[in-house]
């Protein structure tokens, strides 16, 4: 009869779709606040590498079109044909990701790619070779043994150079030296981004100190001297954009980035101006001069009107790369905007339920998620950055996932998968990162259980987000 039909009838559910990234698993580290961060994330940060070739994201990168490159041998004798290869990967994979736009040059181009034709420019050549190696390893393993020879005798070379008791003026002014410092951080931070790529930086920020008194007025630099300013900037802005996530104290100071001759316009691979290098760099540091100098509270108050009056200011600013092209409009807008998060986290101790802070982040996710569909990943690392880890765990949000706005997406979700999408696609360590965020939504997360956050006195930055950065490359 009917009744026993419905009786032995199943009943169908829909069943929700489940990935991976829809769990986010908590270790026993996280209850203990005395556990090793570092060595805690580098274990994660291992297995999230090793799961990433298991899980697909809903966003597609799609790679702006650039001309087809085909390496002339001739023109390149001193390399083989697997260094061919790598610099091939180098000039059509890397240098494309390292600017917001195919219309803007770029540095590791045009100051880079020219010293292949050159003899006697091997230790920069090879450091190259070496970081395009270990990128290229990313999808393909078997580059893996190649990127650690090339690496081994780069490092060989280097030390062999500046470790010398007798270094002469030639090696301080070679701005070979500088250069491969810069690709062997960049190795060392798509490697295992730990304590290996500070070594660099701090290197580097010597070694440039040294070269600069050298270089007194009058004195004639050597050749590629733009070379060398353009390392000097890379490992300047690494260091200040790097610590906006633990505070650490800076290697490269202030005036660094208010010399007289710093352009106005954007720097193309920064995603912003030397302007708002200079207010990144003042919210940190005014940050650090409160909890350690013990700042008094009127003179806080107006060094942080100060400073918010001048983040304005800068903001306001239209280039005239930005006027001409949108794409970089909408990544320096992106930029802009997670430094006012970072500011206001910082300096107001704002948190994820700050009405300004989550408009932002909404903002932030919505224009990140649209320029990696369009292939665009330059200097987008940082903006998400701020955006995940100041994500209310009570209430991620619900953004849209397509033009016409039908689909919604959670704040959660759309940051895991477009940090899958930008793997392989960025000069950055993504798993890493993602480890990083990942920590930070646990401890949200088992905080939230409590009528009130523990916060022991500290802003929301300083409770949920430093402690699990340190060495983390945010550039």
């Amino acid at each position: 009869d009917w009744q026993s039909q419905t009786q032995h009838t199943p009943i169908l559910l829909a069943s929700p779709s489940i990935g991976p990234r829809h769990f986010i698993n908590t270790y026993c580290s996280d209850f203990d606040p005395d556990s090793n961060h570092e060595q805690g994330l580098g274990d994660e940060t291992v297995e999230l590498r090793e799961q990433a070739d298991l899980s697909s994201s809903a966003l597609v990168f799609r790679p702006q079109s650039h001309p087809t490159l085909m390496l002339t041998p001739s023109l390149y004798p001193t390399l083989n044909t697997s260094e061919q290869s790598l610099f091939q990967y180098y000039l059509l994979r890397l240098c494309p990701v390292t600017t917001p736009s195919p219309h803007l040059s770029s540095p590791f181009v045009n100051l880079v790619a020219p010293l292949f034709t050159l003899s006697g420019q091997d230790l920069v050549t090879q450091s190259v070779l070496a970081f395009s190696a270990r990128h290229r390893s990313i999808t393909d393993p078997q580059w893996t043994r190649t990127a650690m020879r090339i690496k081994g005798n780069v490092l060989k070379g280097l030390l062999q150079k500046i470790q010398s008791p007798n270094i002469t003026a030639d090696v301080i002014l070679d701005p070979q030296v500088p250069a491969a410092m810069m690709f062997l951080c960049l190795y060392e931070i798509l490697d295992n981004c730990d304590h290996r790529w500070v070594i660099h930086l701090r290197a580097s920020q010597d070694f440039m100190r040294k070269r600069k008194q050298l270089l007194l007025p009058g004195t004639q630099d050597s050749g590629f001297s733009s070379l060398a300013s353009f390392a000097e900037r890379y490992f300047a802005f690494q260091d200040v954009i790097s610590r906006t996530a633990c505070g650490n104290s800076p290697l490269f100071g202030l005036e660094y980035w208010q010399k007289p001759d710093q352009p106005e316009d954007i720097d193309a691979w920064m995603g912003c101006s030397p302007a708002m290098a200079s207010v990144i760099f003042r919210i940190t540091e005014l940050a650090r001069s409160r909890d350690r100098d013990g700042m008094s509270k009127q003179r806080f108050e107006r060094e942080v009107a100060e400073l918010e009056r001048e983040l304005a200011l800068v903001s306001s600013n239209m280039t005239v790369i930005e006027a001409l092209d949108d794409t970089v409009r909408r990544c320096v807008e992106l930029k802009k905007s997670s430094v006012e998060v970072y500011f206001h986290c910082l300096l107001r101790d704002a948190d994820p339920s700050t009405w300004r802070v989550s408009q932002l982040i909404v903002e932030i996710l919505t224009s990140t998620q649209k320029l990696v569909n369009q292939g665009c990943v330059a200097g987008l690392l940082f903006p998400l950055f701020v955006a995940a880890v100041e994500l209310n765990p009570l209430d991620d949000g619900t953004i849209s996932n397509s033009e016409d706005g039908r689909s919604q997406i959670s704040g959660r979700r759309l940051v895991l998968e477009t940090l899958d999408a930008m793997a392989g696609a960025s000069l950055a360590n993504i798993e890493r990162t993602k480890a990083v965020i990942l920590k930070v939504w646990r401890m949200r997360d088992l905080q939230a259980e409590h009528d009130h956050v523990v916060t022991g006195g500290q802003n929301d930055w300083h409770t949920f987000v430093s402690p699990y950065t340190q060495n983390l490359s945010l550039a």
